[in-house]
């Protein structure tokens, strides 16, 4: 639980204002998965009262208590979700890279086993890994000017 507020407190200024009223209404972990299931679109959230497909979506994507809860405020109410690509690629390199550095530093692990066990999981190829761990532990060397 801890370790979720301190992901939002990097990306939160990534973040829309409705999703971050969403994160208020069912939590962190909660909107992820409501992003990931219909982010991008509008959708129309129901009163709740009769089994529909809409429903049943949020059912899928945060469970039914979540999905009432989420309910209580936006019910009838058509709302746009975003996407959130950004903040959700800053998450998802915060966290690969902490896996990385358990593995390497941690366990000991080899940087390549490294990649080839976290690039799968995380759904990236080792390229996009490399440049995550270049971004996060390359210093940045800035060019002096000349004149």
């Amino acid at each position: 639980m801890r370790q979720m507020h301190t992901d939002m407190a990097r990306v939160e200024h990534l973040l829309p204002e409705t999703v971050l009223d969403i994160v208020a209404v069912i939590g962190i972990q909660a909107t992820m998965d409501l992003v990931r299931a219909i982010g991008g679109a509008r959708f129309k959230f129901g009163k709740g009262r009769r089994d529909t497909p809409r429903l049943n979506i949020l059912f899928s994507a945060i469970g039914e208590a979540k999905t009432y809860e989420l309910l209580k405020i936006y019910g009838g109410e058509e709302l746009y979700v975003p996407r959130c690509e950004e903040a959700l690629r800053a998450l998802r390199n915060e966290k690969f890279m902490q896996d990385f550095l358990d593995l390497t530093e941690r366990q000991g692990v080899s940087k390549l086993l490294a990649m080839s066990t976290l690039c799968p999981r995380y759904q990236i190829s080792d390229r996009t890994g490399y440049t995550i761990i270049r971004s996060k532990c390359e210093p940045v060397s800035h060019q002096i000017a000349l004149f």
